[in-house]
């Protein structure tokens, strides 16, 4: 008799890093690979409110690749994205290299003040310079997307239902919440050889998603995927989603 092997599937492991450095983070509740590193980056975001501020800006983005630091700015005035990118120095982190884009842009602006031209105009020279039509707007606007507001317990809930944030946000909510209780329990009964236990935690599930539907909490962030992101309605920037 032939044997066959059954292979198990691989797991597929998604990696995080680093939202500040790159770096591969090995430990999966973390953010970022250190609080200095962080700190650090914070730093430097705050250094550039003073340039986005001189270019009257709506928006603004940070990113980086291995290669480049890249800096988009959307002015208040303008429908066009302007971007600064700067090559990345031999082994230093996104931070430092983004510290000399930004002193370095405003030497730049300081140049041209020094030639008795105003404030205004060394802006609109050098937003001209570097803007581009083919970067697109929703590019760097940041996502308003409301999510709903859950507690640890809410979020297990929600697994035990089996039901998708989607539903959780649509208008008929609480009667998809029952909908899904009854589907599972027709599975768990204790009178039809289910396991007791679960079915226990699923109507305690359904009482907790049914409390919050009934007064639900969102949150709105403004953020972006894998960009920094500024506002200037707040004057705040925002790590990445």
């Amino acid at each position: 008799m032939k044997l066959e092997i059954v292979v198990p599937p691989k797991r597929i492991v998604k990696l995080k890093y680093c939202r500040s450095c790159g770096t591969l983070i090995t430990h999966s509740s973390r953010r970022y690979c250190s609080l200095e590193c962080r700190q650090q980056m914070l730093w430097v975001l705050s250094l550039s409110t003073g340039l986005l501020h001189v270019f009257n800006a709506r928006y603004a983005a940070f990113s980086f690749t291995t290669e480049y630091v890249i800096l988009d700015v959307l002015p208040v005035w303008s429908r066009k994205i302007s971007r600064f990118i700067s090559r990345r120095g031999h082994g230093g982190k996104p931070a430092e290299d983004l510290k000399h884009l930004i002193l370095d842009s405003g030497k730049e602006w300081y140049h041209i003040i020094g030639t008795r031209a105003s404030k205004s105009y060394a802006s609109l020279v050098i937003l001209n310079r570097t803007s581009s039509a083919e970067i697109d707007l929703t590019d760097i606007r940041p996502d308003r997307q409301m999510r709903p507001r859950l507690s640890r317990e809410e979020r297990e809930a929600i697994k035990m239902l089996q039901l998708s944030m989607d539903e959780l946000i649509s208008e008929g909510k609480i009667a998809k919440i029952k909908s899904s209780y009854k589907r599972l329990a027709k599975r768990y009964h204790p009178d039809v050889g289910g396991d007791a236990e679960k079915f226990k935690k699923l109507n305690t599930a359904q009482e907790q998603m049914i409390a919050w539907a009934e007064n639900p909490q969102f949150t709105k962030r403004k953020a972006l995927v894998d960009c920094w992101s500024y506002d200037s309605s707040n004057n705040h920037w925002s790590p990445p989603l």
